[in-house]
């Protein structure tokens, strides 16, 4: 009777390795190639804006306002002096229909709230605690937005791409102020700090400090809560 075939060890072994590696060595129809990472060379650079900076700044500041029109959103503008600094908080809640402005003065030591609806605009003083009801009852959520000077800190900087990260979800390019492209059309004859500009089309931030020999300007500015910002009804605010 023939014999039963001997395996060796080191047999058995070598199967079960081409085994494994047959396996292993599939390929799987599911998986997908990964995206290439966002770099500053092929970030898409929304209108107004290039590698090098700000190519139309007028463009750039249309891109921007298309891009947040209808959008619930918060931003904070804050100007520092020699002498002091103001700071300003606009909040627009689109779905609702409200709004709130939140003004600090520390040159005047005046601080100012003021809630926009339906039913209103009201503007509280902490320091009195008097609640005013004011005139304006044809607000829109665009006025209350609106930041007045967004712009100015950011006329003939000279910048510099120099890295992307995530703001509010999305990519973003961060630039590098490195100066003052044409010091005789400004006052300021310097200017350092950075710049953020999402690839959805909108500033998302800067923190620019401009000046010259008698005078220097800090103007930060950030974005926040972009589609998801809300206002409600403030305490202070007395029932009707």
């Amino acid at each position: 009777m023939a014999g039963r075939p001997r395996w060796s060890l080191s047999a058995v072994a070598l199967v079960a390795l081409l085994v494994l590696a047959g396996c292993s060595g599939l390929p799987t129809t599911d998986q997908q190639p990964s995206a290439p990472e966002t770099t500053v060379e092929n970030f898409s650079y929304p209108t107004g804006w290039s590698q090098d900076g700000i190519t139309d700044l007028n463009s750039a500041m249309a891109t921007h306002y298309d891009t947040v029109e209808n959008a619930s959103r918060t931003t904070r503008l804050v100007i520092t002096n020699d002498d002091g600094n103001r700071t300003v908080v606009r909040t627009v809640d689109v779905d609702a229909g409200t709004g709130s402005i939140r003004f600090w003065d520390t040159t005047l030591g005046s601080y100012r709230y003021a809630y926009y609806s339906s039913e209103g605009v009201f503007e509280y003083n902490p320091a009195t605690e008097e609640v005013e009801r004011q005139p304006d009852e044809n607000w829109t959520t665009a006025d209350v937005a609106l930041t007045a000077g967004l712009e100015r800190p950011l006329r003939s900087l000279e910048l510099n791409a120099t890295t992307t990260i995530t703001a509010e979800g999305t990519t973003a390019v961060r630039y590098a102020v490195t100066g003052i492209t044409d010091p005789d059309s400004v006052p300021s004859d310097n200017a350092s700090g950075y710049v953020t500009v999402s690839e959805a089309g909108y500033v998302a931030s800067y923190d620019i400090t401009r000046g010259n020999d008698e005078f220097t300007r800090q103007t930060t500015y950030n974005l926040s809560e972009f589609g998801d910002a809300t206002v409600t009804r403030p305490s202070w605010l007395p029932d009707e």
